[in-house]
């Protein structure tokens, strides 16, 4: 099973848990709900998949390793309570709240969310004194004497033991009680991840070339040499901020991440010879769309004679300059819808309690903001466009226009353009139509660029699909009808590759019988 397969049956799992009768009870009991166990190699994004599905089931999230704690923080401390059992008074020893427990009932305090995902993560790991309790959590929901609040489905999630050394065999008792879902690297999975994410190009095509690098784990008492799927990201991330900055990229760099000496050497060979190709192609003029069309027609020679990693180098460099453009555009769509609902929310404010008096609604969002924000509930684009939003808000409370905006925003029944036009959404709306039209034109231009200088080949393909699968191309509204039958081919030969690497998975495993 790959990383986005168990992602699904996590989400599949929630709603299956989660789901209530006509009079409002759990249609599996809390007693019937196995807690889900992701075994896997470390780095191929069992934690990322967890913050996925909670965001799409909508349900909130709480998250531990379990080897930071102790027994003492999982299970509670004991202290001395006073009982009466019949005529007479004793003394016992009772359990505090297990730390963990508390936590989520904290949780569901701060961010109002009575359902969700616990994930504790490296359970296969815990000490020997945890070991009983860990079996205990998996059956019975609980931590010492308390249990998890109801509504909350469990996922753990541990590493073979060929990949980590405290790692403690799980025996039959633990294994009966969980749903086993043994996850392992796919490139082809994390490739779609990391188009949307905005991996470095190099990394990109260095990958396609080279599939057998992707993921690779030796560790013995020799040797330990390990490169992950997490590795190649974080590499991404410091590589642009690297280059955006003109900072030196050495081989002792690549090997800060690629913990393979052969694998970080070859990369570092294969980006310093891209950058130099880079270069030659004028690609960033090429982009910006300064090429004459007599250098336009000498680009397109250089590349059909260029060899294929050198062609799908140039257009993973083409993808991640689309998706750039395509991210732009995607968050001033979604920063506009996100100021028009705030702006209905600030008139509905107006009506009611506001009394005509829209300053208190704006301390009412700094305050939900930082709630959220303490909570983990906001990402960093989230939190940027709510600031963005509020700072519009003091522009435009703050303006000469202040008395004619409250007095649009209370007399109208919807916040349109029409209704409110001292709110300035007209000209927005104007001027991000024209954003989509210019971007359009130039993911055209693109296509027909690669189709004249590649035909419907492999580099067409890819660049169509990574547009595809950029989270924000529906926003944009592109699509290139003639080329479907071009991506619907190589939709099927993905689907027959992984349909024989299953069959050769089946065949080896009943030979080994």
């Amino acid at each position: 099973m790959n990383i986005q397969e168990a992602k699904e049956e996590i989400i599949r799992t929630v709603r299956a848990y989660t789901a209530k009768d006509d009079n409002g009870c759990r249609r599996i009991p809390p007693a019937r709900q196995r807690p889900v166990l992701l075994m896997g190699p470390p780095g191929i994004g069992k934690t990322a998949i967890m913050e996925q599905a909670a965001e799409e089931c909508g349900v909130g999230l709480a998250a531990y390793t379990i080897t930071h704690h102790t027994r003492q923080s999982a299970v509670g401390l004991p202290q001395l309570v006073n009982r009466k059992f019949g005529d007479r008074e004793y003394t016992m020893t009772e359990y505090t709240m297990s730390e963990i427990v508390g936590a989520v009932y904290e949780y569901q305090e701060r961010t109002g969310y009575r359902e969700g995902l616990l994930f504790v993560d490296e359970i296969n790991c815990v000490s020997e004194t945890l070991a009983p309790t860990m079996l205990q959590f998996l059956q019975y929901k609980t931590f010492g004497n308390h249990r998890i609040p109801d509504g909350w489905v469990i996922v753990a999630a541990g590493n073979p033991q060929e990949y980590n050394t405290s790692v403690r065999e799980l025996d039959m008792a633990a294994l009966d009680r969980v749903r086993l879902l043994e996850v392992e690297a796919d490139l082809s999975v994390w490739k779609e991840y990391a188009l949307r994410q905005d991996v470095h190009p190099l990394v990109l095509s260095y990958l396609e070339l080279h599939p057998e690098h992707f993921y690779q784990v030796t560790l013995t008492r020799d040797k330990r040499e390990f490169v992950t799927a997490r590795g190649w990201e974080d590499l991404s991330v410091l590589l642009r901020e690297y280059e955006r900055q003109g900072l030196p990229v050495s081989r002792e760099f690549m090997k800060e991440f690629l913990r393979v000496p052969k694998i970080a050497s070859d990369f570092a060979s294969w980006y310093q010879l891209c950058r130099t190709y880079l270069g030659q192609y004028r690609f960033q003029e090429f982009v910006e769309g300064r090429l004459t069309g007599q250098e336009m027609e000498e680009l397109k020679s250089c590349l059909r004679a260029a060899k294929g990693d050198v062609r799908s180098m140039f257009v993973y460099y083409l993808l991640s300059a689309a998706s750039e453009k395509l991210t732009a555009c995607g968050r001033g769509s979604r920063y506009q819808e996100r100021e028009k609902e705030v702006l209905s929310q600030l008139a509905s404010y107006i009506k009611g309690e506001g009394k005509g008096d829209p300053d208190g609604f704006l301390q009412r969002r700094l305050h939900a903001r930082q709630v959220q924000k303490e909570n983990g509930l906001l990402k960093p684009w989230e939190e940027s466009m709510e600031c963005a939003v509020d700072e519009r808000l003091r522009e435009l409370l703050l303006s000469p226009g202040r008395l004619q905006v409250v007095s649009e925003l209370q007399n109208c029944r919807k916040v349109e353009e029409d209704s409110c036009p001292s709110l300035g959404l007209g000209e927005k709306r104007e001027r991000l139509a024209r954003e989509k039209e210019e971007l359009t034109a130039f993911l055209d231009r693109m296509t027909d660029f690669l189709l004249e200088a590649f035909g419907e080949d492999l580099e067409l393909a890819d660049w169509l699909q990574g547009l595809q699968n950029h989270g924000d191309i529906r926003r944009v509204g592109y699509e290139r009808r003639d080329l479907h039958r071009l991506l619907e081919q190589k939709d099927q030969e993905e689907r027959l590759r992984r349909t024989i690497a299953e069959m050769e998975e089946l065949y080896e495993a009943a030979d080994r019988k």
